[in-house]
């Protein structure tokens, strides 16, 4: 009965450490704890990978756009807000990111949209501009979201 019980709770911890580490649920619970609100509920998906940035789409109270995060030592942070910017691999490779990495990510945003409601893609694109958000000082933090918002 003891093997039992400490089989059950070395699975249940492997679990919670593979999901704290799930970009596809830590991206989405970091950027709903920075900017959702209980009559603005935030919608993101899809969020796609590639080594340590990823792009997560979104949309809240009829806005949309693309978030650009970079995975450092304090997890996923916010590193800039656009639109179909982020859909091109040389502007990610403007961005900094390396040419193997930006390609990797336009080609899992592409196939990850592929399916999307027209309505849907339409609010991503309508994010006007970028709005750079990581810097040492902020690490992301939420500065600069409501632009988009007036």
């Amino acid at each position: 009965m003891k093997k039992i019980i400490a089989v059950l709770a070395c699975v249940l911890l492997a679990a919670m450490a593979s999901a704290e580490d799930d970009p596809q649920q830590v991206i989405p619970a970091r950027l709903k704890a920075m900017f959702e609100t209980p009559d603005k509920p935030l919608d993101i998906a899809p969020v796609v990978v590639q080594a340590d940035w990823a792009i997560a789409s979104w949309r809240q109270d009829g806005r949309g756009g693309r978030a650009l995060l970079k995975k450092t030592h304090h997890g996923w942070s916010i590193y800039l807000c656009s639109g179909d910017g982020l859909k091109d691999a040389g502007t990610l490779e403007k961005i900094g990111i390396s040419a193997n990495d930006a390609a990797g990510l336009a080609a899992k945003l592409k196939d990850a949209e592929a399916g999307l409601d027209p309505s849907a893609l339409a609010l991503f694109s309508s994010f006007e501009g970028t709005v750079m958000m990581m810097n040492e000082a902020s690490n992301g933090a939420g500065g600069g979201h409501e632009v988009h918002a007036q």
